[in-house]
């Protein structure tokens, strides 16, 4: 877990030094009403946050989830764009950006630099805090490693960039735990149906 998560991270900083993403720094992402800057910022949350958790405390009590348990918490009718959560995201995007496209970069590979000494000295069952969740290292890691893995691909398109391949063992871990959070939302045989029966498919299937 923590190889796929700090090989996805170096995977992002390479297209984070794109020239064409301070090209198009200032320009609509391909997610509506996010700019590339705060797309850009976004992606990078997911190794800034890692940092700030491990930098507190683990939380005493509550018990422990998991990654598909963390994202479905959060389930519920579709936000709107502006909603107070996706407006919320979107503005601390922005923020974590305002420095511009080179600081960002830096301030993101110094960031997973300190990471890959510390997270390896780490238990792995190790509890965290994840904004009101607690969760256990590995899959809080794992939490950051699909935002990474999605939003590399929101993010290359933005750039209209072949979105960049991370490895195998990344993507497998993120099409587990997509997989699973589409069967708690849709049921086993919609998905099954969706993955193996496209002639019985019906409605699409979405983990998010």
């Amino acid at each position: 877990m923590i190889s796929a998560f700090l090989d996805t991270a170096e995977v992002a900083s390479r297209l984070l030094r794109s020239p064409v993403l301070a090209e198009r720094w200032e320009q609509p992402s391909a997610l509506a009403e996010f700019r590339v800057s705060g797309l850009a910022g976004h992606l990078a949350r997911a190794v800034f946050n890692v940092e700030r958790w491990l930098a507190e405390l683990p939380p005493a009590g509550g018990t422990p989830i998991d990654a598909v348990a963390y994202f479905l918490s959060g389930a519920g009718p579709a936000s709107q764009l502006e909603d107070a959560v996706p407006r919320r995201i979107r503005e601390v995007g922005e923020q974590e950006a305002a420095g511009g496209p080179a600081t960002l970069v830096e301030e993101f590979d110094a960031a997973r630099a300190r990471l890959a000494v510390q997270l390896p000295t780490m238990p792995l069952d190790r509890p965290v805090g994840v904004f009101a969740q607690v969760l256990p290292l590995d899959q809080c890691l794992l939490t950051r490693l699909v935002e990474l893995v999605v939003h590399l691909d929101d993010l290359a398109v933005s750039l209209e960039a072949p979105t960049p391949s991370v490895s195998v063992e990344a993507t497998d871990l993120v099409i587990a735990c997509l997989t699973r959070m589409a069967v708690v939302r849709h049921g086993v045989l919609p998905v099954m149906r969706t993955l193996a029966r496209r002639e019985r498919a019906t409605d699409p299937i979405a983990a998010f």
